[in-house]
């Protein structure tokens, strides 16, 4: 699916359950080449697996954007800044089989 995704469509992509291989990292072919990956703040340090991801375009300016730091490896968010003035984007998993995430957000 994700080596699917046009860059010349869309400039974000809200990903939930991503594969991630051994390394834990989301890696189909024009990933990196088309697309900011970005992982959950504690993805790496969270034993918990990441279960979101955001895709930026890389068509848009660094400057005109920034992650915003949450400690739950069931949320990615970014702030966009531009004439529109400022927009947070949140890509929120809710598991079935717990309240944690949602706790998280009260």
């Amino acid at each position: 699916m994700l080596q699917n995704l046009n860059p010349n469509t869309y400039d974000l992509a809200c990903i939930q359950e991503p594969f991630l291989n051994p390394v834990g990292l989301a890696n189909a072919s024009n990933l990196r080449r088309y697309w900011d990956v970005i992982y959950p703040t504690n993805h790496h340090s969270n034993p918990e697996r990441s279960q979101t991801i955001l895709l930026v375009n890389k068509k848009l300016s660094k400057n005109n954007w920034h992650i915003v730091p949450l400690d739950s490896p069931n949320i990615t968010a970014i702030e966009l800044n531009g004439n529109f003035g400022k927009v947070h984007i949140y890509n929120i998993y809710n598991a079935c089989n717990h309240s944690r995430t949602l706790q998280f957000l009260e």
